[in-house]
């Protein structure tokens, strides 16, 4: 009998232990971190986990594998007001403020009233907020959870927000060009020296003198333009930091591999140090981390791209997740704002595989070619992305077969060359022959139509290269985690924490 007493004590004590440690179900976070894949449909979430299976090893996990092991996983609709596809400016709006508005509105609803985003109600609870990216810090995503324009292109009226407003304590990505006073060339700013020539140069964007990193050095904040100064920063004495790493968007993934060395740092390096500094505010924290560039890889419809743009996505989500198994008050949230794409692994009849002798004496044989392993090898081989052989290409058919041939398994004839890089009479490239309305970016290069050439190497298809309908996976751990599970539609992600916080949203600023 005493046995048995033993046990069940002894069983009770690891419930009450584990019941510690594990955060309460239903609990207010105090910490909020909402990791957005802009672009980042399940057709990519999948891409990501076959290639790390088999090339790694079927054991192997991703950390949002690990993530969606917790059991709060979800689908998420993201239309926008009035139709069936979303832009991303609408897509950031919603996560942000939970309300459908137009496309190309930014905290603003559809009559154009400004709204209060979560990162409105943080900052109101004593708590701090941050956001960073991988795109500019004017790009849409970023934008929608602190400012309120018409219109997504208006990157200088967005940019004066961010500093007038003065209250987010990490702000890090690309950008400078809204942030220099007119006339000057980031290169010469010199609070912008630290960045390399292959991280973008560039002239401002701006049409009046304004300085707005000196403005924001005048409102506290720390700056930092490489990783070597960024991972530099002492947390324990910087309360603000602006961050701008190129002029415009930061290079592609596949572009800062190490032997495309940039200076720009990674968006995982990015989100621990933003996490060091906003952990010290006893009050808590939101924080928002955009993987920008899986959607414009995807619009480029170049998928090896896309799986570099997944997995460094991916490593942003594995500091995520270790801050928050030590932090278990602290809320995690991935989804996307959208699909891109429609990408798409299929089986074709192109170069099938040979028949084979079973051990049970049989010769299997398929007419079709179902993709194994070696279409991540070759996505492996790429080491650069479509636009850069493009770019470096400079316009010459032979320069762009040599480069083509020497970044990627694929070969390409000098013919296949001069009709990529022919253009027609007002200097566009040509569009792909089916749905060349859905292709509304490639007049300026010829990577869509490189997705079409070699897509059949990697058993790769595109439905378009615009953002599709499809959607969204969404997934989350720690408090209020099971609020996230089943389908959702946008607008519920920020409801559903401020709702956590004792405030509500939608509501007018």
């Amino acid at each position: 009998m005493r046995t048995k007493r033993s046990l069940i004590l002894g069983t009770l004590l690891v419930f009450i232990s584990l019941a510690w440690f594990l955060p309460v179900q239903g609990a207010e976070p105090k910490n909020v971190i909402l990791l957005i894949g802009d672009g980042m449909g399940p057709q990519a979430v999948g891409l990501a986990v076959y290639y790390n299976r088999f090339m790694n090893g079927m054991e192997k996990r991703l950390h949002m594998e690990r993530l969606m092991a917790a059991g709060n996983t979800g689908y998420c609709l993201t239309y926008q007001y009035g139709t069936v596809v979303t832009d991303s400016a609408s897509a950031a709006t919603a996560l942000a403020s939970g309300v459908k508005t137009r496309d190309a509105i930014i905290g603003k609803d559809h009559d154009g009233r400004v709204m209060k985003s979560i990162v409105d109600i943080a900052r109101q609870l004593g708590k701090s907020a941050g956001v960073i990216s991988n795109t500019r810090l004017t790009h849409a995503t970023p934008a929608g959870f602190y400012a309120h324009v018409i219109h997504r292109d208006m990157e200088n009226e967005i940019a004066v927000q961010l500093i007038e407003r003065g209250d987010l304590a990490v702000a890090l990505s690309g950008g400078a060009q809204h942030f220099i006073p007119a006339g000057t060339k980031v290169e010469d700013h010199p609070s912008l020296k630290g960045i390399d020539r292959k991280a973008g140069w560039g002239g401002s964007r701006r049409k009046d003198a304004r300085d707005l990193i000196a403005e924001a050095k005048a409102k506290g904040y720390a700056f930092v333009a490489n990783e070597k100064e960024l991972l530099a920063l002492d947390a324990r004495k910087t309360e603000k930091v602006l961050g701008l790493f190129s002029a415009s968007g930061f290079p592609s993934a596949i572009d800062r591999q190490p032997q495309h060395e940039t200076g720009v740092p990674t968006l995982s390096q990015l989100t621990e140090k933003s996490l060091e500094i906003l952990k010290k505010n006893p009050q808590g924290f939101f924080l928002m981390v955009e993987g920008g560039q899986i959607d414009w890889v995807e619009h480029g419809n170049d998928v090896a791209s896309v799986l570099h743009e997944m997995l460094e996505f991916d490593q942003a989500v594995g500091r995520v997740m270790d801050f928050a198994e030590k932090t278990p008050d602290t809320l995690v949230i991935v989804t996307a704002d959208h699909d891109t794409g429609g990408l798409a692994i299929g089986y074709s009849n192109y170069n099938p595989p040979a028949p084979v002798k079973l051990p049970s004496g049989e010769t299997w044989k398929t007419k079709y070619n179902f993709a194994d392993k070696s279409i991540f090898e070759k996505m492996a081989t790429q080491k650069k992305s479509f636009l850069k052989m493009f770019q470096d290409s400079k316009g010459n058919p032979a320069a762009f077969k040599k480069e083509v041939e020497e970044n990627s398994a694929f070969s390409i004839s000098e013919e296949q060359s001069a009709a990529l890089l022919a253009k027609d009479a007002k200097e566009a490239f040509p569009l792909p022959k089916e749905y060349g309305e859905f292709y509304v970016y490639s007049a300026g290069n010829p990577t869509a139509l490189m997705g079409r050439l070699f897509g059949k190497e990697t058993n790769t298809a595109w439905a378009a290269g615009t953002h599709t309908h499809t959607p969204v996976m969404i997934f989350a751990h720690g408090p209020m985690a099971e609020k996230f599970r089943g389908l959702l539609d946008n607008t519920d992600v920020p409801q559903i924490i401020a709702k956590g916080w004792g405030a509500t949203l939608p509501a007018s600023k």
